[in-house]
């Protein structure tokens, strides 16, 4: 019982934490990676998404339905700069929200005689 609560309580402050707001001091320490660029060795840093700039998207395709797994490569362009670090994002590293509330991202699709359709929805809050 005893591991069940502390397995509990680790998960319910993992989920608070994205509550609390952006480190800004330790955010603004970390290195700046450009989308395509290779990460430093240290495991933190701040990803950048420049405004104009093409961001490689890879669909996959794959399950046991299929008789082969496919992908799709594309490219899409942000019409403005976007910074994200872990569950946060900004436009300008200086406001820092929860991506949730900076950033709104919806997956859909299905079938029809065309064949499979996904969209991919992005879009700023």
């Amino acid at each position: 019982m005893k591991k069940l609560f502390c397995a509990l309580s680790a998960v319910i402050l993992a989920g608070c934490a994205s509550m609390l707001p952006a480190p800004v001091a330790q955010i603004d320490a970390l290195p700046l990676v450009k989308m395509g660029d290779t990460p430093p060795a240290s495991a933190e840093y701040v990803l950048y998404i420049p405004a104009h700039s093409p961001i490689r998207v890879n669909l996959n395709a794959h399950g046991s339905l299929l008789k082969e797994q496919q992908a799709v490569l594309g490219n899409i362009m942000f019409n403005q700069e976007v910074y994200v670090y872990k569950y946060w994002a900004s436009h300008d590293r200086k406001t820092w929200k929860n991506s949730h509330e900076l950033l709104n991202v919806n997956f859909n699709g299905g079938f029809d005689v065309t064949g499979l359709n996904v969209n991919v929805g992005l879009d700023k809050n």
